[in-house]
């Protein structure tokens, strides 16, 4: 590459770079998108507005859910205030809003786009200035009586001019006016602030949202006619303020919103990931598997022997107990002796004498006692200390047949 070709590209190189950081340096261009979010500080975002509504007096509460859920923790007098680009209902909640109306509450709409549902059951309908692509829009508002404005508002912005419309049999209070200045218009002024009364309360329709937008507040002589819009509001009584209807309404979609939106949170967040990762570059060499402890079994024999014992001290059964100790006994002998329990008594204690070594005297008199208890019907406290005894007696006497094992 010759030396002329180098500084050509190294000159096309620095002009590339040039634009780069031209293009990231200059301010991003106006988003005009509507939004009327509390929190939204673009021209058509209401932040403004909502941070005006927090330094004045009055009951304010905000409503996160929608009319169809909100209707129903309700005080039955106040004012529901709805603002958006369009507002959209269907039957249900249309009615559950317009009985809630007839019973003393206010519903306060500010919408371009009104759902036909709502108007309909008002008896209205909603149209918009015809389009005249000669000449720029602007558009002009006024306030009827007793609304008091002295100068007209003039908005220099895109806006359909939506406007109501009725027919005889609705009485309806105008309480504004929308007008195209252009030369070509064949409408006039047109109604686009009006109010009705249904049973005890009231339903105010405003086609000109924009009046509580950023943009639109900024202008002391605007923000006049904004004060009279809201002085169709009763302070004396809670003003719910709708926060769900919002065209800008931004919807976290995972939970880590709440840890993110903190700094310290955040930090520590990021934190907790780069400590496992080096955890997992510097921990995660092989390593001898564990060995696996493996306790012994323990002899339970003794707590048995305390738990069946307690089960027969409690029942108070004596008799039970001792025909079982009688059991035990003769089947310890046939284990240890293999005595033949079948013979008569003379022969069962010379068997057992000579086979465990006791005098035959003592067996006589322990064969004879046992076949007593064994025979009684109802045994007592006494019975089965002397049965203990007796048997223990013998068990101390034992000289030799622990190990015996059977003939052949």
């Amino acid at each position: 590459m010759s030396q002329g070709q180098k500084i050509l590209l190294m000159l096309l190189s620095l002009l590339i770079l040039g634009v780069l950081l031209l293009i990231h340096s200059s301010p991003p261009p106006v988003d005009w998108s509507p939004s009327y979010e509390q929190h939204d500080s673009r021209p058509l975002g209401a932040k403004v507005f909502y941070d005006l509504v927090k330094k004045e007096s009055g009951d304010w509460r905000a409503i996160y859910t929608p009319p169809f859920e909100a209707i129903g923790e309700m005080p039955e007098v106040g004012t529901y205030v709805i603002i958006n680009q369009y507002f959209s209902t269907d039957p249900d909640e249309c009615e559950l809003l317009l009985d809630w109306v007839r019973s003393g509450g206010h519903l306060f709409v500010s919408s371009s786009n009104i759902s036909t549902v709502l108007l309909d059951s008002l008896g209205l309908s909603e149209d918009v200035f015809p389009e005249n692509f000669e000449a720029e829009r602007l558009f002009t508002l006024s306030l009827e009586a007793p609304m008091d404005l002295v100068e007209s508002i003039t908005y220099d912005q895109f806006h359909f001019g939506e406007y109501f419309q009725w027919g005889d049999s609705v009485q309806v209070q105008t309480l504004g006016k929308i007008r195209d200045q252009s030369i070509l218009d064949t409408v006039g002024a047109q109604p686009n602030f009006i109010q009705l009364r249904q049973g005890k309360g009231l339903v105010t329709l405003h086609a000109f949202p924009e009046a509580f937008s950023n943009y639109f507040l900024l202008d002391k002589t605007n923000k006049s006619y904004t004060e009279q819009v809201l002085g169709t509001w009763d302070l004396n009584y809670p003003v719910l303020l709708d926060h769900y209807i919002k065209e800008g309404k931004v919807t976290p979609s995972s939970p880590l919103y709440l840890v993110l939106g903190n700094p310290s949170l955040k930090a520590a967040y990021f934190t907790c990931w780069i400590l496992l990762a080096l955890w997992v570059v510097f921990e995660g060499k092989r390593r001898q598997k564990a060995i696996r402890i493996i306790t012994p079994p323990q002899n339970q024999s003794l707590e048995f022997a305390k738990t069946i014992s307690s089960i027969y001290l409690n029942r108070k059964d004596m008799t039970e107990l001792g025909q079982l100790q009688l059991k035990l006994f003769w089947d310890y002998c046939r284990r240890t002796f293999h005595l033949q329990t079948g013979e008569d008594q003379e022969e069962i204690a010379l068997s057992l004498a000579n086979k465990s070594g006791v005098h035959p005297d003592h067996t006589r008199a322990l064969v004879r006692q046992l076949s007593v208890l064994e025979a009684k019907k109802l045994l007592s406290s006494e019975d089965i200390l002397q049965l203990y005894h007796l048997i223990e007696d013998f068990k101390s006497k034992l000289q030799h047949g622990r190990n015996l094992q059977p003939a052949g």
